[in-house]
């Protein structure tokens, strides 16, 4: 037992650190943008899909099994969502500057969508415009939901008497 949760540990460190590695790697902004319809529709896919990946992986975590998925599955599935926030942020702030106050950097973007997903919300940095602020809305609806919905699995599962 003590095995298998030092395996999930270091399961779910390796996975946070490769998608952190990757999101600094990523040449956001680099490249122009085809437009505000191209803008939307690689927002909207990828939202959808890291929506699938955290369902998949909660699903998988909630039934158990030998095919199921660990804690860290889940954990990454959920910082992957916060990684793609960021990344959001980051590029809306590469092409339109005066959108979200103080976003200069990754970091800063990885500072503000963490700051949304936790409920923290400093200030210094905040949604300006009024597409940022649609964005960051739909950040909230989706912690509301996603997050909302995995960690309710896993409370649940945590707290299940164990079958003898």
């Amino acid at each position: 037992m003590a095995r298998r949760v030092l395996i999930d540990l270091a399961a779910a460190v390796g996975s946070v650190a490769v998608c952190t590695g990757v999101y600094y790697a990523l040449p956001i902004g680099v490249f122009g943008l085809v437009g505000t319809i191209g803008e939307v529709v690689v927002f909207g896919v990828g939202l959808l899909v890291v929506s699938v990946l955290i369902m998949v992986q909660v699903r998988r975590f909630r039934s158990g099994g030998h095919h199921g998925s660990s804690m860290a599955g889940v954990v990454a599935a959920l910082y992957l969502a916060v990684l793609f926030f960021a990344a959001v942020y980051f590029g809306l702030a590469q092409h339109q500057p005066d959108a979200i106050a103080e976003l200069r950097t990754k970091t800063d973007a990885l500072y503000f969508a963490l700051s949304i997903t936790s409920t923290v919300g400093f200030g210094d940095v905040h949604a300006v415009s009024q597409f940022a602020r649609a964005v960051a809305a739909v950040h909230m609806a989706f912690n509301i939901g996603f997050l909302g919905a995995a960690v309710s699995v896993l409370r649940t599962k945590a707290t299940r008497p164990k079958a003898p």
